[in-house]
């Protein structure tokens, strides 16, 4: 049994990476092939922590737990019960992740006249998202010390422990094969991200239900071997030439492969995710692997 890194790092190394799972036939085939003992199979979801977006640009950033202006609060984010994907000012400067069904003030930016338009009404993250778009631009952004320096003038005297901004975080968006999947068969209150540590996303071999977990536990784990498939084009030569002679047939050979590689049709490759090719270690009887 190895850690999520380790399962990781071996499935490169033996196949192509820890399994993604894209819908419920592929969850209930790794379920059919795992043996029914109490135990858990690393897949390749995970969560992480530095990844967000913001509302504005809806690309990923990636910042650690300090940086030069974007401040946490002591002890931020800690994703508590595994419910907090949302960003809050918490005293006007410093960051805190909160449930996103919570009710606060917020804040909006707008383009046109490049201001910061505080508006005291508690809403939910998604409708002070929703308000800010249609009467502004949208949630606002902090991306340097002169975003932030307004954003403290425009809160300041405002009275408010806890305002929206536009920073949020897609749960469990992440595959170790850097494809996307949404599906999800997550167990009764799972995730819950207990004391704020699991991060790694493992199968119940007896139930295949998943759970989060912490990615230094030892578990069996799933590997897949991406295969490739190639699409065949059928040519009809005609000749009166001899086309047993292994020159001509060098000859028509070359032409051809020239004639198709001009219009772009050689090589034509896609890689699809195959999972009948769970690889099977010698120590365990199901397309699990497990190494001590």
């Amino acid at each position: 049994m190895l850690t999520w890194r380790e399962a990781q790092s071996y499935c490169r190394e033996h196949f192509t990476d820890l399994v993604t799972i894209y819908n419920s036939n592929i969850n209930q085939l790794l379920f059919s092939m795992s043996p029914r003992v109490k135990d858990w199979a690393w897949i390749g979801l995970y969560r992480d922590p530095y990844s967000w977006k913001w509302s504005m640009d809806n690309k990923n950033i990636y910042f650690s737990f300090t940086h030069e202006f974007l401040i946490w609060a002591n002890g931020q984010p800690n994703n508590e019960k595994a419910k907090e994907y949302c960003v809050a000012l918490q005293g006007q400067t410093e960051m805190n992740d909160r449930p996103c069904g919570d009710s606060y003030p917020f804040l909006c930016y707008n383009a046109k006249n490049t201001s910061y338009i505080l508006v005291k009404e508690n809403q939910t993250w998604s409708a002070a998202q929703s308000y800010c778009r249609t009467y502004h631009t949208d949630l606002t952004s902090i991306r340097s010390k002169e975003e932030k320096s307004n954003i403290t003038l425009t809160l300041n005297g405002s009275g408010v422990q806890y305002v929206w901004i536009g920073l949020y975080r897609d749960p469990w968006a992440s595959w170790s094969d850097n494809t996307t999947s949404t599906f999800t068969d997550w167990k009764s209150l799972e995730p819950d991200n207990y004391i704020s540590l699991e991060y790694c996303g493992a199968f119940d071999l007896k139930s295949r239900k998943w759970a989060d977990g912490y990615c230094t536990t030892r578990h069996f784990f799933f590997c897949f071997t991406a295969v490739t498939k190639q699409t065949v084009v059928k040519m009809k030569l005609q000749s009166e030439a001899d086309m047993h002679s292994t020159e001509i047939q060098q000859q028509v050979s070359q032409q051809v492969s020239s004639s198709v590689t001009n219009t772009n049709l050689t090589q034509v490759q896609t890689m699809l995710h195959v999972f009948h090719h769970l690889h099977i270690l010698s120590s365990c009887q199901a397309s699990c692997c497990q190494k001590d």
